[in-house]
């Protein structure tokens, strides 16, 4: 599946289901699994209307994309975040 930036997907990360909008490729942006690498693919998922984490992922790290849910005029609040 192609990840579109601007998109909100829902994802697995390693057994935790989050969602998060894709930001695209990141610089300055670490893996959060690895902690390596300066370049990841990026998601902002968003605890509350006004604080939000970037999670980065490496290509080979990159969480299992459950459902795209496209492009949301507003946040989604990721209630397991």
């Amino acid at each position: 599946m192609k990840l579109i930036a601007g998109h909100w997907y829902r994802f697995n990360d390693r057994g935790e289901i989050h969602t998060g909008q894709y930001m695209g490729r990141e610089r300055g942006f670490e893996c959060c699994v690895c902690f390596k690498g300066e370049n990841c693919h990026c998601f902002n998922v968003w605890y509350s209307s006004d604080g939000w984490e970037t999670w980065g992922y490496g290509n080979s790290h990159l969480p299992e994309i459950l459902e795209d849910l496209g492009a949301a005029e507003e946040i989604i609040i990721d209630r397991a975040a």
